[in-house]
């Protein structure tokens, strides 16, 4: 069994070069990846790829009194 299977999933950071003052930044999932790098590809856009180091930090749902 691999650690693909036991539902991890790798994700990576997309970093989008030239696009104003802060570069756009989104995280995408192994899959997405070359679909991204082609979009990119076919609009002349400069990309950044590397694998996300930590995952996404999730929005704190707990109520404060």
């Amino acid at each position: 069994m691999t650690s693909s299977s036991q539902g991890a999933v790798q994700l990576y950071e997309i970093t989008y070069l030239g696009t104003g003052r802060e570069p756009e930044v989104r995280t995408v999932e192994v899959g997405e990846v070359a679909a991204v790098i082609e979009h990119a590809g076919e609009h002349g856009m400069q990309i950044l790829v590397r694998p996300c180091t930590r995952p996404p930090q999730e929005p704190d749902t707990r109520k404060e009194d």
